[in-house]
């Protein structure tokens, strides 16, 4: 496989970062666009500045199969998050982390290259992919320390796995660099995403950003060997009760990008950190077989599913940052 970054010069992938980095100046890298000075330690809703957290740099056997392949996808799992999903199965690093004072311009650049040589260790350990996990508020330290990384002989894919809450103009900097989106759509709803994630108008946000995705890079392909080799796979977690939100959200997927687009269709919702009420089990059986019902009937031409019968999903444990999968495997997936 060959990443989309190396048809840039280094100078075009430098320039792309020097780019991205000026947005933090006055930030609106993703939408909730603080307009903080990144740069000079100010912090928004997301609680970064400028320098780049890595909270675990891992070998991950969680994905989709086409992304795992048999020597896993290596993740970088970022700090912080640019939503406060009630939910979280992340939340030690999403929301837990320790609050970070400005750190001087050397630290910074450290940050980036540390980050670097994380996604080069990760490389040596034979991943098929780097994978940037909740990546929407860094996008400019991400780029940062791939262009380094790419200097010293980085040539991996690269795997955007985001929540889908993403700004038009940040991503278009990443055209023609990230090979493969991998967008979780959560909801349909803006009530429901006010109060269970804590953001505002997320079905706008979303969804024009899962369409320039797929301008960008159309759906997935798959190699001779099974492997993801450039495209969008699109990922929903089916909540408890929420039905006609999955509906919707599969409707869009299926009718505004395309049945061609592969679709995950995550069961392992559980009532984890702080999740209310109204969330307080497992999605059931009749649920989660009307998502799939509802998927062949939209015509989506690849299935990825989980099994139910899976107690814990395989729950992070981010307080073990270099092994919090200790029970890590391939997802529980099948094509249908």
């Amino acid at each position: 496989m060959t990443a989309a970054y190396l048809d840039l010069s280094e100078k075009e992938l430098h320039q792309r970062a020097d780019q991205a980095y000026e947005i933090y100046r006055s930030c609106k890298v993703c939408p909730h666009a603080c307009e903080v000075d990144r740069t000079n330690g100010e912090t928004g809703f997301c609680g970064q500045e400028d320098t780049l957290h890595i909270s675990s740099s891992v070998q991950h056997f969680g994905e989709e199969p086409p992304l795992v392949g048999s020597n896993g996808v290596g993740n970088l799992f970022v700090t912080a998050c640019n939503l406060r999903c009630d939910y979280c199965q992340n939340y030690q690093i999403s929301q837990e982390w320790s609050e970070k004072t400005k750190g001087t311009k050397s630290e910074t650049e450290e940050s980036y290259q540390k980050t670097a040589s994380a996604m080069l260790r990760l490389q040596e350990d034979g991943v098929h992919f780097i994978g940037w996990v909740s990546p929407s508020h860094v996008v400019p330290g991400l780029l940062k320390s791939l262009s380094l990384a790419r200097e010293k002989g980085l040539r991996l894919p690269i795997i955007y796995n985001t929540n889908s809450y993403d700004a038009i103009e940040t991503l278009k900097l990443l055209e023609g660099v990230v090979d493969i989106y991998l967008p979780d759509l959560k909801y349909a709803d803006h009530e429901m995403a006010r109060q269970l994630s804590h953001i505002k108008s997320y079905p706008e946000f979303s969804r024009q950003a899962a369409l320039e995705m797929f301008r960008q890079v159309g759906p997935l392909s798959i190699d001779d060997d099974g492997l993801a080799k450039k495209g969008v796979l699109v990922r929903h977690l089916v909540l408890p009760g929420q039905l006609t939100s999955t509906w919707e959200t599969l409707c869009f997927v299926a009718l505004e990008m395309s049945a061609s687009v592969p679709l995950s269709l995550m069961s392992q919702y559980r009532p984890v950190h702080k999740a209310s009420s109204t969330l307080d089990r497992a999605i059931t059986r009749d649920e989660y077989d009307q998502a799939i019902a509802w998927a062949n009937e939209l015509g989506f031409e690849s299935l990825f599913l989980q099994s139910l019968e899976s107690k814990v999903h395989n729950l992070p444990d981010f307080s073990s940052p270099n092994n919090p999968f200790p029970l890590d495997s391939t997802r529980n997936s099948l094509n249908v």
